[in-house]
Order: C-alpha cells, then structure tokens, then sequence
C-alpha cells in the first residue's frame, strides 16, 4: 500500500529542523497539505521553499496558549487538522549535579509537555474531521539513556512513550491513532553542530549498519505510521536506530575481528 496523504492536512512541529524538514518535504510529496510550527522565522521559510501553499507559524510549542491558538488558525485555514507529528525537541549534556532546576524544567517541558499540549490542540479538530493520527519523536534514550543529552532529556523522552500509550486509548475511539517514532543517531544539523570529531567518527563503529543515520530515514517512518497503511497501529513505537538498540557490548569490528580471524 503506497502512502497517499492527498487532502489530509498535517502539522509539523520543529518543522524548519532536520527531521521536521525531511518530514515536511516528504508529507508534501505524497499530498499533505502542511503547517510547520518552529521557533526560528528563518528556518521555516527555508523548509516551506516555494510553496505558498504551506502554512508557517513562528509558535513556541512549550507555551500552552500559544499552541491552542496556533492549531485553531490552522483549521481556520484549512478547514481541518489530520496529522500532528510533534519533532520539536532538544537536550543538553549536563550531569545530575550540574542540572540546574530551571534546565531540568525547560528541556522536560520541550520534549514532553510541548507534546502533550499539541496534542491537546489539535485534537478537537481531528475529532471533527472524523479523525486522524499522531506521531511523536521520541528517542533511543526512551529505552536505553541518552549519550549526548542529559538526564532530563532521557526522563522526558521516556515520559513520551507513557503519553503516547495514554493518548492512544482515550483517542482510540475517535479514531485517532497515536504512535512514536524512536531515532538513535541521527545526523541533523542540529547534531552536527555541537558534536565533536571523535564522537562522529566513533558512533558509526558503535552502530550495526555502520554509519548514521539521515533524518529521511526518520521521516519514512513518520509518514507510514501517520498514512492508512498503520491503521491497526496505535499505542506503540517504531526504533529508527540502525539496530543500536540490540546492545552489542563491544564495536561492529571488534565483534567480528573475534569471529572471523
């Protein structure tokens, strides 16, 4: 079944980011009609390109009230909301002892409450519209920690598979589905930006496909569990890892140098 979104109208959060940008782009190819939600004006003129028929709002998604009024001028414009994909997030590489409360509070309210807000919002419309469906970016660190992150990022990344089961059974029976998406290493700008040469040569030894991964490989994903082709799936999650998560204790090349010698 080949993913068909034509008319259905989807919102991207961290829509001018690299997975909300990859995704945006792949919604549009197969027929959404878009809204991209982003802190950064510039970034979401650049992911929208040349389209005039995508929506761009300049929200911060950890602002409840700014959320709400967000969604309700998307289904002004539209005339329904379908998708919600909430990929705004972010951490930061701190210790227990060095998280400062206001940290700990901002980064759990940016991958945690911001999706539950969003979902808050955009659901009376997809009610109306006869329903819909959800996907939120978790992380690895959901079931594992975060490497590069701290705790508050792991904890909220963990908190998000708990709202996507809540929110799968309460809106189950206004047939809207609410799935996550769980990436590992993910090569997006954002990464690239803060990571250091040997951490980026490091992790691809770590990771059994043996390199990172793009956020299109994110986004494939994201569409499948947001298009009929999951409509039996909903409460659950999908790991968009490489297969890091199979635990390997030691790197791909030394696992096989001991094997193949």
């Amino acid at each position: 079944m080949s993913p068909d979104l034509k008319g259905r109208v989807a919102i991207v959060t961290g829509g001018g980011g690299g997975i909300g940008r990859a995704t945006a782009l792949l919604f549009r190819q197969h027929g959404a009609r878009l809204a991209l939600f982003d802190r950064s004006e510039e970034s979401l003129r650049a992911a929208s390109g040349e389209d005039d028929g995508t929506m761009t709002a300049v929200v911060d998604v950890t602002d409840a009230a700014a959320v709400a009024a967000a969604c309700a001028r998307v289904e002004e414009r539209f005339g329904r909301i379908d998708i919600l994909v909430n990929v705004a997030g972010g951490g930061l590489p701190r210790t227990l002892d060095a998280t400062p409360a206001a940290d700990w509070d901002r980064i759990v309210a940016l991958n945690l409450s911001a999706p539950f807000y969003c979902i808050q919002a955009a659901a009376p419309a997809m009610r109306r519209a006869g329903g819909g469906a959800v996907v939120t970016v978790s992380s690895l660190a959901a079931l594992q920690i975060s490497l590069n992150n701290g705790a508050s990022y792991t904890s909220a990344k963990s908190g998000v598979l708990g709202l996507t089961r809540h929110a799968a059974f309460e809106l189950a029976r206004d047939r809207i589905r609410v799935n996550a998406v769980l990436p590992g290493p993910i090569m997006t700008p954002q990464m690239d930006a803060k990571i250091d040469p040997a951490t980026r040569e490091a992790i691809p030894r770590k990771v059994p496909l043996g390199r990172w991964l793009t956020p299109e490989e994110v986004a494939a994903p994201i569409l499948f569990l947001c298009s009929d082709a999951a409509s039996g799936c909903t409460g659950t999650h999908l790991v968009v890892d490489g297969g890091l998560h199979i635990g390997s204790p030691t790197d791909a090349a030394t696992y096989f140098a001991r094997r193949d010698g």
